[in-house]
């Protein structure tokens, strides 16, 4: 019984949506992203992981609009592109410090941080893409 009440109102929450989806494909995008998440975790017996993506399916069909979900984004890569200046900053010192041990596991770090502030440029190029549409 609880289960067909959740879904009802998780339907008509859906269908309430709905409108304001047309006029916000990237966060149609980011929706059907999360969908697939919670497929996975679904197929994999994720319980908990479902749930919490569940839940942000939930928010995102609520709050979502595509102007906000590229502010977020673009704050995302100023973030990234800090942290990696900082860590340009930490490795100049370690070197002064003749530290060539923490030279080399920050300059790793460094290369996981450039590749998700790529990352984060493509998945904005995307979502201006759509958003354009």
């Amino acid at each position: 019984m609880m289960k067909s009440s959740v879904w009802c109102v998780s339907a008509v929450l859906g269908v309430m949506a709905l409108p304001a989806w047309a006029d916000n494909p990237a966060c149609q995008y980011r929706a059907a992203e999360i969908q697939n998440q919670i497929d996975y975790a679904r197929q994999h017996g994720n319980v908990h992981r479902e749930r919490g993506l569940q839940r942000a399916l939930a928010n995102v069909q609520m709050h979502c609009r595509d102007a906000d979900l590229l502010r977020d984004v673009q704050d995302d890569i100023r973030e990234q592109e800090e942290d990696i200046q900082d860590r340009i900053d930490e490795i100049a010192e370690k070197r002064a410090e003749g530290r060539q041990d923490k030279v080399q596991e920050l300059e790793k770090k460094l290369e996981r941080d450039r590749a998700k502030l790529e990352q984060l440029q493509e998945e904005l190029k995307e979502l201006q893409a759509l958003s354009a549409k």
